[in-house]
């Protein structure tokens, strides 16, 4: 779906067409679910999350002062709700999540590639990579959704594919 047409189905949400809702609905739904599954590591969990920001959407879209921020506004919602889990988890005093919770088959196949290697980067570094690469959002996107400067991702994924680049490298000199 092309950026214009989220932008009508937005602008059609907010004036309380329950089909736009749900046409933008179908077409983040994936997506988000395998932003919120890297970060959480539980199928089940992950759309929960993805649910409670739906709800979250139905009710505070009609706000929305700027449509072309739709997209980084849902992921920064999502990104918050994962926060607010992990947070609740922690004072839970629940034991952390492992990869054996995870469901391979809800992540695409060059998620799975590289899964290993982004375990190993700074988690800032890491979450940039997974917005701007594996949840295809734009530089400035990933900026809305992290609060940061653009400059600060753009270098935030200069250092973390070096740090990539470096780790490809050094295991091809190993037996």
């Amino acid at each position: 779906m092309k950026i214009e047409q989220v932008e009508v189905l937005v602008l059609a949400a907010q004036e309380g067409k329950r089909d736009a809702l749900e046409l933008l609905y179908r077409h983040f739904f994936t997506p988000m679910k395998r932003y919120a599954l890297i970060r959480v590591h539980q199928t089940t969990t992950a759309e929960d999350l993805v649910q409670n920001v739906w709800l979250k959407v139905g009710r505070r879209l009609q706000f929305m002062q700027d449509v072309r921020v739709f997209r980084s506004w849902l992921y920064k919602a999502l990104r918050w709700e994962i926060i607010d889990w992990a947070r609740q988890q922690r004072n839970a005093n629940f034991e952390e999540l492992n990869e054996s919770s995870l469901f391979i088959e809800d992540l695409r196949p060059e998620v799975l590639d590289v899964a290993p290697l982004l375990a190993g980067l700074k988690p800032n570094e890491r979450e940039v990579i997974e917005l701007f690469y594996l949840s295809e959002l734009s530089v400035n996107e990933t900026a809305l959704v992290l609060s940061i400067a653009p400059g600060t991702v753009k270098s935030r994924l200069h250092s973390a594919r070096e740090e990539l680049r470096h780790r490809y490298l050094n295991e091809g000199d190993k037996p």
